[in-house]
């Protein structure tokens, strides 16, 4: 069916369909695709946080689409298992039209039927072959349980979820759906991605021949709420187990829907899309974003965990000098006190100067620095245009020169804090940090359940600003348990 017969046919009855235009842009500044959505559709969850995310907001599932668009190259095969109605597939099919072949496998009628329909709708068919089946670790057949357009799925979930009767679907394994569709001697690059809500080990295990060609470069994957079961936790491990022996790097973004810097991935219990990557790509240091609101990520997708469980996953942070990035892209979890210090640490800038707010979470900072001063964010998650975005523990330090670098509530998450000190002593007049010192007698366990990866008292602190070449340091408290440090030259 052509796009003006799909037109012709919806402007019939025009009030009971959306035309959906794509965040992302082409070349001359239009959007890459439409989605067709009906109105009746709205009362399905997945596809009401489709149209609200992508209409309201930065795009649904914004930054694994951005690494996707940054990455693809013509001529490549994208592989969209669990496609949804699309999405994904026309980010890859429209990127370069007519230049890249798209391989959909999605098991459920209904959003077949969507599917394919959009797919006519923005006259890229002819480069998507679509397999109507489940990809698994074996052929056969099995039920799928019935959720959400999104959430359908062949492992039960958590808090039993399901709507409606089972539907019987053929499985395949991804290997022989690669096989028929022409695919698998190919020598193309693969970008795979797979959504299969829980049945991800199953899904890799029948395409290991293909990751075996060593052709694909990148797997975005999801780690659900399935993950966070007893048996899902064992079959995350077992993923990630695979993916390393086969040469792939984890990361991940701070926030589904933003841009931002890719972070390499410390196993957790938030729920996130991982981006597993080989060494053909390399990582941009910042994904851009759309300006507009973000939505809120549902708490469910970081579940409370107890002190201990934070105590453990902190612990592996250190070891694997990693970030819990998570973290810095929700608003409640910015650290208290937060006006408190940025009120302390404003009263020691002078006027004229130009300010880096390094981990400057919700920028309180500039409205207590002097009114003729420069303000700069910097911080993992973008709140304002102006921000540079970087992880500084992976040495992100910008390259320009400031009359003040302030660090309120940062060192207690950076793994190096010498490197920090070093980069401030080379690049500024003035440093001003906070810090909670580890006070005699303290419980490391709490500080570990804070999130901190370090415990330095006052005297260690000193050491390290006098030994990146900062002279004078005064500290004053702040609370019971923070002091508010001022080094000069």
């Amino acid at each position: 069916m052509s796009r003006q017969a799909i037109l012709e046919q919806i402007q019939k009855n025009s009030a009971a369909w959306n035309i959906v235009p794509s965040v992302i842009k082409n070349n001359a500044g239009e959007p890459e695709f439409e989605m067709l959505l009906a109105n009746a559709e709205m009362r399905d969850p997945g596809t009401a946080s489709l149209h609200f995310r992508e209409t309201r907001c930065g795009g649904f599932e914004y930054a694994s689409r951005a690494f996707l668009h940054a990455h693809l190259q013509p001529n490549d095969l994208f592989i969209d298992v669990g496609a949804h109605f699309g999405l994904y597939t026309l980010t890859a099919a429209r990127k370069f039209p007519d230049r890249v072949d798209v391989l959909a496998i999605e098991p459920h009628p209904a959003n077949l039927k969507r599917l394919s329909m959009w797919c006519e709708f923005n006259e890229c068919a002819q480069n998507v072959k679509i397999a109507q089946c489940a990809a698994s670790s074996q052929s056969g057949q099995s039920e799928l349980i019935q959720n959400s357009s999104m959430g359908h799925s062949l492992v039960p979930q958590p808090g039993n979820r399901s709507q409606g009767e089972p539907l019987p679907v053929r499985l395949e394994t991804l290997d022989n759906i690669v096989r028929q569709a022409g695919h698998m001697d190919s020598k193309r690059r693969v970008i795979l991605k797979i959504d299969t809500e829980g049945h991800e080990l199953d899904t890799l295990t029948g395409g290991l021949e293909l990751l075996k060609t060593g052709r694909v470069a990148a797997i975005i994957w999801e780690k659900g709420h399935f993950h966070n079961s007893k048996k899902g936790i064992m079959e995350f491990t077992a993923i990630m187990g695979m993916l390393r022996d086969l040469g792939y790097d984890s990361y991940r973004f701070p926030h589904e829907d933003m841009g931002g810097p890719l972070v390499p991935y410390p196993p957790s219990h938030e729920l996130c899309n991982v981006i597993s990557i080989d060494r053909s790509i390399k990582p941009q240091q910042v994904y851009e974003q759309p300006w507009s609101a973000h939505a809120v990520m549902s708490s469910s997708m970081r579940p409370p965990v107890s002190e201990n469980f934070m105590i453990g996953f902190t612990e592996e942070l250190i070891r694997e000098k990693k970030t819990d990035c998570g973290r810095w892209a929700r608003w409640n979890m910015l650290g208290s006190e937060a006006d408190l210090r940025a009120g302390m640490a404003g009263q020691l800038v002078p006027e004229k100067s130009t300010v880096l707010d390094a981990g400057a979470g919700m920028m309180l900072l500039r409205d207590y620095i002097p009114e003729s001063c420069t303000y700069v964010p910097l911080d993992m998650v973008a709140r304002n245009r102006n921000t540079i975005v970087a992880d500084l523990n992976q040495q992100q330090f910008p390259v320009k020169k400031y009359d003040v670098v302030c660090a309120l509530f940062l060192l207690e998450f950076l793994h190096e804090p010498q490197l920090f000190f070093d980069w401030t002593f080379s690049n500024s007049d003035k440093l001003i940090f906070t810090y909670h010192p580890l006070l005699p007698g303290a419980d490391a366990g709490k500080r570990r359940a804070a999130g901190f990866f370090n415990d330095f008292n006052v005297d260690e602190l000193k050491a390290m600003a006098l030994q990146s070449g900062w002279k004078n340091i005064s500290f004053t408290d702040i609370t019971f348990g923070q002091a508010c440090f001022e080094c000069l030259k």
